[in-house]
């Protein structure tokens, strides 16, 4: 449009357009809020089963393998009422994303039930205090070179920044006289001063997580195929993968409120000291304004040739007229600015009970300040896929998803148009999280199979397509089109791979709703990528297997009115 010299016709639209933010990443709902709440719960015995406790436990260690002092996983030294019977407090669903350098390195897996032979359970209706525990010790098995040497890159830089740690600007604070301008003009201005609000560095992040553990009940199985069986798992993680440290910005205003006043000498009054001649600068009031732009929409798709009506009573009954008009208020300053240099005020992390919350970030908080201290770990929920023998599927679908990396998985703001899709869908992820996979430790020394462990986020259950409406058929379609648009094939469209979810993963569990549907594929151990086809004809010096990716394209967008059963533009 700008090429061609058109803008003049829509000079309004184009200021509007510009005017929108750019697409930006739509996180999770804060699972460390959610498990504060859902300890909030067990605290007050409203969800989760004790284990219970035999004479000694606290004093006790049979284990043989020494532990550091601060050992997260010392579950007989869990203050009451935990350590819980296993899938007895229905954890939170973790659908946030972890980086590849906190995945777990070791993961101690609680399978008294055998479930790791990969075979069918025979009894599903079981009950975990009837048995004794059995444990195996896995391994964090990453195949990728490049996500290890992410992982690398990642813990020196934060060890880097962890030794050159320096005061961090977490904000400007502008203070004003009285004294405003007395005209009607627009924009006002006043004398004042502006201040650089600093603090302490926060507390390091974890650069790696040792140990995690995992609990599977065939109680809790999620199905089975010809590759793989699926099961509900509880992942037990320390509580510093989820937590971010965090500073009140209130408390932080009072802080500085009261050391610009004892720097002037005198009591603040409306933000500012009772005299001009504080003031270095000066504060200009403005506001930008978009242009008021009206839409016209309809409500719902129909023909026109079905409806006994004339065209304006149909315009009357369903086009529905909306008006955007965005006033953006802002401060401009000229003058010197000052620092200012916070320590009364503590980071507050909230897998700690150390320094205890504000009265602030208290109220804020979902579930308030925790009456007692929780354990140092939190259980969350995730899906755990076991490989049959002999299978390598899931070793494949493994790497794939390395290779996905974390922007598959990621939601975005806004929508997309997925061609050959005529209408744009949202911007949701792909593909579920990846949580790790992971290979029995020493497993050459048995004679018996241990199956790799794929983790993963649960996101739902297999689409039927006779149950979705239009909107809900093209998204699960702009699904498939968007991954071959990233140069990838998924290699078994069906319904059986497209999840859905009910409710958004930015919604608390309390506030999602069954109107808000969510999709996902699933299933890479066939998916191919057209760069690996690419280097392979680059060796053979032929381009044979760029047309067996593309034959594939061809085929999977072929099926997808026949699997989604809606037409399907072509």
């Amino acid at each position: 449009m700008k090429a061609n010299g058109e803008t003049e016709y829509a000079k309004d639209e184009m200021i509007w357009a510009n005017t929108e933010e750019p697409p930006r990443v739509r996180p999770a709902a804060d699972i460390m809020e959610i498990i504060n709440a859902k300890d909030l719960l067990i605290m007050m015995g409203s969800c989760g089963v004790s284990l219970p406790r035999e004479p000694g436990d606290a004093d006790e260690d049979t284990d043989a393998d020494p532990k550091p002092a601060a050992y997260p996983f010392d579950y007989k030294n869990y203050p009451d009422p935990w350590p819980l019977v296993p899938f007895s407090s229905n954890p939170p669903t973790l659908q946030s994303q972890i980086p590849f350098h906190l995945l777990p390195e070791t993961l101690i897996v609680h399978d008294p039930f055998r479930l790791l032979h990969a075979r069918t359970p025979r009894d599903k209706d079981v009950d975990w205090t009837s048995v004794d525990d059995v444990t195996h010790k896995y391994k964090l098995d990453l195949t990728v070179d490049s996500i290890k040497e992410n992982i690398a890159l990642e813990r020196s830089k934060i060890e880097e920044i962890t030794k050159n740690a320096t005061p961090v600007t977490v904000g400007i604070s502008f203070y004003r006289s009285d004294e405003r301008d007395s005209g009607d003009s627009n924009p006002t201005s006043a004398p004042g001063n502006a201040y650089k609000i600093t603090v302490p560095p926060p507390p390091p992040p974890p650069i790696s997580v040792p140990e995690a553990h995992l609990f599977l009940s065939p109680a809790h199985t999620v199905g089975s195929g010809n590759h793989s069986r699926v099961y509900h798992a509880e992942w037990d993680l320390p509580r510093s993968v989820f937590s971010k440290p965090k500073i009140c910005n209130t408390c932080l205003e009072e802080a500085a409120r009261k050391i610009i006043s004892d720097k002037a000498g005198s009591t603040m009054d409306n933000n500012s000291p009772g005299s001009n001649n504080f003031f270095n600068g000066n504060l200009d009031f403005r506001e930008a304004r978009t242009p008021k732009i009206t839409f016209a929409y309809t409500k719902f798709s129909f023909n026109y040739a079905d409806l006994e009506k004339s065209r304006e009573q149909i315009h009357e009954d369903h086009m529905h007229t909306l008006e955007d008009e965005k006033t953006t208020s802002y401060i401009e300053y000229s003058g010197s600015m000052d620092a200012i240099h916070i320590t009364t005020v503590p980071w507050y992390d909230p897998a700690s009970s150390s320094p205890p919350p504000c009265s602030h970030f208290a109220q804020s908080s979902v579930c308030g300040s925790l009456p007692e201290s929780p354990p140092p770990t939190a259980q969350v929920s995730v899906v755990a896929k076991l490989s049959l023998r002999g299978d390598n599927h899931m070793k494949r679908e493994a790497a794939n998803y390395q290779r996905f990396g974390m922007q598959f998985s990621q939601h975005w703001t806004g929508y997309t148009l997925a061609t050959p899709l005529q209408d744009p869908t949202p911007m949701g992820a792909i593909t579920p999280v990846f949580y790790g996979y992971y290979s029995k430790e020493d497993s050459s020394d048995s004679d018996q199979y241990f199956s790799p462990i794929l983790l993963l986020e649960d996101c739902g259950t297999p689409i039927e397509p006779d149950k979705l409406d239009f909107d809900d058929r093209q998204e699960c379609a702009a699904l498939v089109l968007r991954l071959h648009f990233h140069r990838w094939t998924q290699g078994s469209f069906w319904p059986r791979n497209i999840l859905m979810q009910l409710g958004d993963h930015a919604d608390f569990p309390l506030m999602k709703s069954a109107n808000d549907r969510r999709f996902r594929l699933i299933d890479f151990g066939r998916a191919k990528c057209l760069m690996d086809a690419q280097e392979a004809d680059y060796s053979r010096n032929n381009n044979l297997y760029q047309k067996y990716w593309d034959d594939e394209r061809f085929d999977e967008k072929s099926a997808i009115g026949r699997v989604l059963e809606f037409h399907y533009p072509t």
